[in-house]
């Protein structure tokens, strides 16, 4: 389906995604476009994220498109980008619908706009929760985007924020904390052991 181009049209972007469903497909000829990632509520969602680390972490970007957080990170953070095509050199190749979690090194987990585009998100949580001890997740939630039309926006997977929540903790997060971003867009804060403090 190389003419995801077609990127504006609405129908086309549904049509894609429920035959792209129908095999428990990622859209990767949607990802390899140049301008990826690029939007601008891209970015400010990136430097809403970026607050959550901590100088110093060691910090993965899952789905990292244009890798906006690189550069919004605090002062000492090493960055390891990942997303289902290549970004740079560095860019960890997974396709989070098809391969496993890879074995990594990180304090710190992003993933912005990831969750959406997932078959298997428990599976996903899981794997998440044993590679790194603390992320940050932002979600649609069902029950924030009545009526909107998530085959259209390329999503495949429907949870409110009751059940996200409840996927996050029997995922093995201890700690979950919802950090409201904007009204239809929900930032999940997680731990695999309680905040101290």
């Amino acid at each position: 389906m190389s003419d995801w181009a077609a990127d504006n049209d609405p129908e086309e972007r549904r049509r894609a995604t429920i035959a792209a469903a129908k095999t428990r497909s990622t859209l990767i000829d949607r990802w390899s476009r140049e301008d990826v990632g690029k939007l601008e509520s891209w970015a400010e969602r990136a430097r809403a994220a970026a607050i959550h680390a901590r100088p110093g972490m060691r910090v993965l970007d899952i789905g990292c498109g244009a890798m906006a957080l690189e550069g919004l990170l605090p002062e000492g953070c090493s960055y390891l980008p990942m997303d289902c095509v290549r970004r740079d050199a560095r860019t960890i190749i997974r396709d989070l619908n098809r391969e496993p979690f890879p074995e990594i090194e990180a304090d710190m987990a992003f993933g912005l706009g990831v969750l959406e585009y997932l078959y298997d998100v428990p599976r996903f949580l899981r794997q998440l929760r044993m590679a790194v001890p603390r992320a940050l997740l932002s979600y649609h939630p069902l029950d924030r985007n009545i009526g909107r039309d998530r085959w259209s926006l390329g999503w495949v997977n429907a949870l409110n924020s009751v059940e996200m929540a409840a996927l996050l903790r029997h995922a093995g997060f201890k700690s979950v904390t919802v950090v409201p971003y904007k009204p239809k867009l929900l930032f999940y804060l997680v731990e695999r052991a309680p905040a101290a403090g």
